[in-house]
């Protein structure tokens, strides 16, 4: 295990160490949720919103037909995985490591022969058997890290243990399906974060920070009605003031969201269900009637905070099972007989798990691997995904060994759910992590006129021998336009449509188009059965 990996502070008995990677992961919070570059948060209906920006005029067909919402709810301070879902073949081992902690045989509620779930999530149950849950069962990485911050960020940017990637794969989704979103503003955000301090997770590659918050309603009001919040008319003619000028349209462009996510929180009806009042559930019952009233946005990421159960875990655990099941079952029972039932996706995840064995507490320290809670209509059936991890051979600080990758959900997200091309979805997510797990849901009913080509295209840009280089690769003859795009939204065709063999083209764009400026362009590459965009910049 890599020096990274072996951070003390994960144990209540660490003491201040403990305490301090406490403090450290609450002030980088602190300090992120006040920059100023690329989003915006706000509040609506009472609770902090932070909103990315794209553009629709580059949106891909695929995503621009689909209705389909993804969901990513965190359980924030690690979530006891064998807390919340026990394995019944184990038994004897569970309560052996938690003879205080575990629960008895008849109070676990059974949901087939190999799990049971806490009798705390009782209102999943329906779920359960209506077909609309899944479990994924010892969901971790390699060199699990056991400090709080540390492993937010390997979950939010999708990095190995030992890589710093500054990152997180909602940011480079968003940059990757749609380039251009310093000039020109959609009407719908894509991604939404409610509640909370601004996360890695909406940070791109290219943009310091997608979304920060600010907790003023009247800020509201004021940015919508002006349209900009920071002038454009003084900055000063030299790098220093483009670079300026690109922060504040950047930023100025996110906050032409705010009439739009108003106009949908006014248009959609009030809840008649019984959410408590408390951060989550009313984070859910805000987007329920952000969908309801009209909001095309494609991600929402919020948060469940109190998980981090070193002592009093009993009592703890159980109130946020409760909130958690309660929470669940209202928010889907929002869209029962509706169009919006088939369309919406939640999902569980959590830095880390905690281990087998309870500590004086009594309570759990920090672990690896944990569950992850699948839910929606389109799962086709409930079931578990991976296998549940050996109580007895754990590694030498007690924790469960990971049998599924969290990455591969994650791909399994961008192909399956939200309809990526698999190259796209392993460039985003760094590396390709095989085929899809076993979720249900596939993206053949997701727009006939556009069906995603079949794995085997691939498209990037080079840069070499003075020129900027367009690069494709086709598995079968089919045929083939590519254009450039500037961000004025000036179409250069580079090539025109045709017929063309399976095999790998090159364009040079220089020497094939030499009146271009120099700039940020888009390309498109479209063939049938789909289209690609992808970023070059000519200097």
């Amino acid at each position: 295990m890599s020096d990274i990996n072996k951070k003390r502070g994960t144990k209540l008995q660490d003491g201040k160490l403990h305490e301090a990677d406490h403090i450290e992961f609450s002030r980088r919070r602190f300090i992120k949720s006040f920059g100023l570059a690329g989003g915006l948060g706000f509040v609506i209906g009472g609770l902090p919103i932070s909103a990315s920006a794209l553009t629709r005029w580059s949106m891909p067909p695929i995503l621009e037909k689909s209705e389909r919402i993804l969901i990513m709810i965190r359980l924030k301070g690690g979530n006891d995985g064998l807390h919340t879902i026990i394995p019944l073949d184990q038994l004897s081992a569970y309560h052996n490591a938690r003879p205080d902690l575990g629960y008895q045989d008849n109070q676990m509620i059974n949901l087939n022969d190999k799990i049971a779930m806490s009798p705390h999530l009782s209102k999943l149950k329906p779920l359960w058997d209506n077909g609309m849950m899944k479990v994924v069962l010892g969901a971790g990485y390699p060199e699990q890290n056991l400090s709080h911050f540390r492993s937010t960020d390997i979950w939010s940017s999708a990095s190995d243990s030992d890589t710093l990637v500054k990152s997180g794969w909602v940011g480079r989704y968003i940059e990757e399906i749609y380039p251009d979103y310093v000039e020109n503003t959609p009407i719908d955000p894509p991604a939404i974060q409610i509640g909370g301090g601004s996360s890695l997770l909406l940070t791109g590659e290219n943009i310091d920070k997608v979304g920060f918050e600010t907790f003023s309603a009247d800020q509201i009001e004021e940015f919508a009605a002006s349209g900009n919040v920071h002038s454009l008319d003084d900055i000063p003619d030299c790098s220093y003031g483009d670079q300026l000028k690109y922060v504040r349209i950047l930023t100025n462009s996110t906050y032409k969201f705010i009439d739009t996510i108003k106009t949908a929180y006014e248009n959609g009806p009030d809840s008649t269900l019984d959410y408590a009042d408390r951060s989550f559930p009313q984070s859910m019952k805000i987007i329920s009637k952000l969908i309801k009233g009209g909001l095309k946005t494609k991600i929402y990421i919020v948060e469940l905070d109190g998980f981090d159960t070193h002592s009093t875990q009993i009592e703890d655990h159980e109130y946020l099972m409760n909130i958690l099941g309660d929470t669940m079952a209202n928010f889907m029972k929002e869209f029962e007989g509706t169009a919006h039932e088939e369309n919406i996706l939640a999902i569980t995840f959590s830095e880390f798990g905690r281990r087998v064995e309870q500590n004086e507490g009594p309570g759990t320290d920090h672990g690896a691997a944990s569950v992850m809670l699948a839910f929606g209509k389109s799962l086709e059936g409930n079931g578990t995904i991976g296998e549940h991890p050996s109580l007895t051979d754990v590694d030498d600080d007690g924790n469960m060994q990971f049998n599924v990758d969290f990455r591969k959900v994650y791909a399994s997200l961008f192909t399956e759910w939200l309809c990526l091309d698999d190259p796209i979805s392993d460039k985003i997510l760094l590396k390709d992590f095989g085929d899809p797990l076993p979720f249900g849901f596939n993206c053949q009913e997701v727009s006939a006129v556009n069906e995603k080509p079949k794995s085997g295209f691939a498209h990037n840009a080079s840069y070499g021998m003075g020129d900027v280089f367009i690069n494709y690769t086709i598995p079968k003859d089919t045929m083939v336009m590519v254009e450039l795009l500037s961000l004025s939204g000036q179409s250069i065709m580079l090539d025109r449509p045709m017929n063309k063999k399976a095999g790998t083209y090159s364009i040079p764009v220089k020497q094939q188009s030499r009146k271009l400026m120099p700039g940020a362009y888009i390309y498109r590459i479209r063939i049938t059965g789909g289209e690609f965009t992808g970023k070059i910049v000519l200097n």
